[in-house]
């Protein structure tokens, strides 16, 4: 049996917020802090992050590429608060693996190198998301191999994959096959 704590409400807002909001979460700086940078400086990590952060969200390799395996899994999820389902724990632990390679170039399964040079607002939700499908995968291929019980909670991976897709579509890298709307419990 999969079980999902109490996500579906907290996924469910995020992603509203997400589509209903043209603010970002990044704090305003106050008036009195004196900051001081040059503008060539300021121009050139601006862009070289937005290059990072294409490549983890949009890129070959990226989460649009590599997340789509697991979100058929994931809006099923989502619309039966995992009531109902059952998926072979061989083919959650491939969903999931694939997950743990986002920003990997060609075949590789190590993106690392580049998700760490993205900006923090998509660096922090996708590290985090990494380490749930990882941990998860594991446990899953274990269960596939009779070493374990599939009773497990998939809240972690469900909410960390959201707030990676929320971090991407904030960012302009909304992926193809991402749409909020079907993701409502019917």
């Amino acid at each position: 049996m999969i079980r999902v704590r109490g996500a579906i409400g907290v996924v469910f807002c995020a992603i509203s917020l997400t589509a209903c909001s043209g603010v970002t979460s990044g704090a305003p700086v106050p008036a009195s802090v004196a900051v001081t940078t040059t503008a060539p400086l300021a121009t050139v990590t601006t862009v070289s992050t937005a290059n990072f952060d294409r490549k983890v969200c949009a890129g070959e390799g990226g989460l649009a590429q590599r997340g789509q395996g697991f979100y058929l899994t994931y809006r099923q999820l989502m619309q039966s608060g995992g009531q109902g389902m059952s998926i072979s724990p061989v083919e959650l632990a491939a969903q999931l693996a694939g997950l743990t390679t986002v920003a990997a170039e060609g075949d590789g399964i190590d993106g690392s190198a580049i998700v760490d040079q993205a900006g923090s607002d998509i660096r922090l939700p996708v590290s985090t998301m990494i380490r749930d499908a990882d941990r998860l995968a594991q446990h899953y291929a274990d269960v596939a191999k009779g070493g374990l019980s599939a009773n497990s909670d998939m809240t972690p991976i469900i909410t960390s994959f959201t707030n990676a897709l929320v971090a991407c579509t904030k960012a302009g890298y909304q992926p193809t096959w991402f749409k909020p709307e079907e993701l409502v419990r019917k």
